[in-house]
């Protein structure tokens, strides 16, 4: 099963790390004060999702 929304791999990653959401707030305001490009941002948060589907993967096994 791959998780559909970030709401929903939001829930599923436990509480001892950072959550996505807040990993994403924290890319969009290096955006925002422009010290990293589009680019690198939405590369940054594509990476983000596919670790925490990876490690959710990981522990269904």
């Amino acid at each position: 099963m791959i998780p559909k929304t970030l709401q929903e791999l939001n829930r599923m990653v436990k509480k001892k790390g950072m959550s996505i959401d807040i990993g994403i707030k924290r890319l969009s305001i290096l955006k925002e004060k422009e010290l990293i490009s589009d680019e690198i941002f939405n590369d940054s948060k594509e990476l983000l999702l596919k670790s925490e589907m990876e490690i959710f993967k990981e522990k269904s096994s």
